[in-house]
């Protein structure tokens, strides 16, 4: 049954289709209230999509101007001609930026996981829009580098490590079968990218998310995120930051958030730090009420 909120929201849905810097077309949904409402920008993680923000959509369009984004390759953007790298994700949130910032106005931009490596590798390839265009920014579950090191999936001996580490990395860019939304799969999910006490209900949310994108799409990213290093991009973003974790997160465990919020508050940039007890990675799915609460936190102190 689709609550009032929902409908609401539905009610209010705008798409659009905009062209990247290689002409790769990318699918762009607008949400709430009109052009001279605060806008906030949603960026989303590896293997999901643009109604991977649900509760976030329904929170905010009641106040906000919300704009989510499918990432190439993801939902129904196209996936380009090209490879895939760090500095298209930068360019894909550039030119949906361009597309729907009214000066003005500025953006609240929110990263979860790769899409926060999105908002690092947009400051870092083009570092006058971040003030141009951006008015404050939030990196959720993310790292600038180093994730298979720092990920906690792969415990065991020291001995042992290097090798694990060697494996996973290159399993990630492995595309394998398609995987059935089975009782085995949602588990699986669940022990990867949420806590342990995660309700069913939003387990089977993110496990039909993340379950529609294809093998080779998720091989093709995967190897990306294997060696990404958009590290650079942090003393480039120059606007106020939250940076937000959950404290069971073994993708992008708390090691990454640390270091990131350190680098911001050596310049003067770190807004807060939040960290979410007993949630994973999913830190927004999750935990909506906490995570909602810190982006609107954000969205208040920022001018919009």
């Amino acid at each position: 049954m689709v609550s009032d909120v929902q409908a609401a929201v539905s009610a209010t849905r705008r798409v659009k289709e905009v062209l990247s810097k290689d002409g790769t077309r990318l699918w762009v949904e607008e949400f709430g209230l009109g052009i001279d409402a605060p806008l906030v920008v949603f960026s989303h993680g590896w293997a999901c999509q643009g109604r991977f923000w649900r509760p976030q959509i329904e929170h905010f369009a009641k106040s906000n101007r919300v704009v989510v984004y499918d990432q190439r390759g993801h939902g129904w953007s196209d996936r380009g001609r090209t490879a895939f790298t760090s500095a298209a994700l930068g360019d894909d949130l550039e030119a949906v930026l361009r597309a729907v910032v009214t000066p003005p106005h500025k953006a609240l931009v929110v990263g979860h996981s790769m899409g926060g490596m999105s908002v690092m590798a947009w400051a870092d390839g083009h570092p006058d829009s971040v003030t141009e265009l951006a008015r404050g920014a939030v990196l959720a579950s993310t790292g600038p580098s180093e994730l298979v090191s720092k990920s906690t999936l792969i415990g065991s001996r020291p001995s042992l490590r290097a090798h694990l580490e060697r494996a996973f990395g290159a399993g990630l860019a492995v595309a394998g079968p398609e995987m059935p939304n089975s009782a085995l799969t949602r588990r699986f999910v669940k022990y990867g990218t949420m806590g342990r006490h995660a309700p069913v209900d939003v387990v089977a949310e993110c496990c039909a998310i993340v379950l529609e994108c294809p093998p080779s799409v998720r091989a093709g990213w995967g190897g990306v995120l294997a060696t990404i290093d958009v590290g650079a991009g942090l003393d480039a973003l120059t606007v106020p930051t939250t940076v937000a974790v959950g404290e069971a997160d073994k993708l992008t465990p708390q090691a990454h958030s640390i270091v990131i919020a350190e680098r911001l508050q050596q310049r003067g940039w770190l807004h807060e730090t939040v960290t979410i007890q007993h949630v994973g990675h999913m830190i927004n799915l999750e935990a909506p009420r906490e995570f909602n609460d810190a982006v609107g936190r954000l969205d208040a102190a920022t001018p919009r």
